[in-house]
């Protein structure tokens, strides 16, 4: 089963880099997982998304209590009329399905940061959160193969 990783945020910019910090402790768990690092999530990616047999969306959130880990299954839905600069994960879930026909399983994992200002290294709260996060997106990934495709 190929499981791409979209690892989004930025590592010089405090708890907003915890994706890709996410993404290094799963690829021991997950063989074969595929680990995309983004700034933002692009049209670009959705044809990635399509290829991959389900997908994790990886990142910090700017709520919730510092450490907070949420994970929730996402589904497909059509990007904003006016596009911005970075689309959501649902919004790319949506152009996976309508240019390339297929929408994966999906889901996103966040982490609530403490600091977003510019500098290297997470807070102590996200750095402590990983773990439960990994565990969250192994639990996601395995429970892609009884999911199956969205219709388009």
């Amino acid at each position: 089963m190929a499981i791409l990783a979209l690892a989004l945020g930025s590592a010089l910019r405090g708890d907003d880099g915890v994706g890709s910090a996410i993404a290094r402790g799963l690829e021991p768990l997950l063989p074969g997982l595929e680990v995309v690092e983004a700034l933002e999530l692009l049209p670009e990616h959705a044809e990635a998304v399509a290829l991959s047999d389900g997908v994790l969306f990886l990142d910090a959130s700017v709520t919730g209590a510092p450490g907070e880990v949420r994970a929730e299954r996402i589904a497909p839905r059509a990007a904003r009329a006016a596009f911005l600069h970075a689309l959501l994960p649902e919004e790319i879930l949506g152009l996976a399905r309508a240019l390339h026909g297929r929408a994966p399983p999906a889901s996103l994992v966040t982490i609530a940061g403490r600091d977003f200002s510019f500098g290297e290294g997470l807070s102590a709260e996200v750095e402590a959160a990983l773990p439960e996060a990994r565990r969250a997106a192994l639990e996601a990934a395995q429970s892609f193969a009884a999911v199956g495709f969205e219709d388009p």
